[in-house]
């Protein structure tokens, strides 16, 4: 790998880390549209997962870790984990599609 290909490839990686640092602090509090309008409608609580046979409950219910909304540090763990994650599968995949040819 090139000197070039690998200082972009940290600075991509870093600049992944400071926005997933900071979009706890600048996402909208407001639902997106489809759970908003079910919201307006009143249809939001209607069908909730409990009532529903057959379908297990929701790992994060509501986008929340551990029913606390308001954890940041956990919701920013979370997303430079998923990142990183991220990150190293596509990673892997090109390292695999690279092999190939």
């Amino acid at each position: 790998m090139d000197k070039k290909d690998t200082y972009l490839i940290v600075v991509a990686v870093v600049i992944c880390i400071v926005i997933c640092c900071l979009s706890p602090y600048i996402a909208s509090g407001d639902p997106d549209g489809l759970e908003k309008s079910a919201e307006d409608s009143g249809l939001a609580e209607d069908f909730a997962v409990e009532e529903i046979s057959g379908i297990p409950e929701a790992i994060f219910p509501d986008y929340a870790f551990a029913n606390d909304p308001d954890n940041q540090a956990l919701q920013i763990v979370a997303l430079v984990l998923g990142a990183i994650i991220t990150l190293l599968l596509g990673y892997g995949v090109a390292a695999i599609v690279r092999r190939r040819n």
